[in-house]
């Protein structure tokens, strides 16, 4: 679903929210991904949610 975006879009800049759960116990996070124009580039946020 995430790597999709990467694919399909051309520049991106989007915040989704994303739960956590591979080898731990579910985490809630934000993700901010980020794509530019020219596809050199490609960033991953991840940004852990306070309780």
């Amino acid at each position: 679903m995430v790597a999709q975006r990467f694919e399909d879009e051309n520049k991106l800049d989007d915040i989704i929210s994303y739960v956590l759960t591979l080898r731990m116990r579910p985490t809630p996070v934000r993700l901010r991904l980020m794509k530019s124009d020219e596809d050199i580039k490609r960033f991953l946020l991840v940004e852990r949610k306070v309780k």
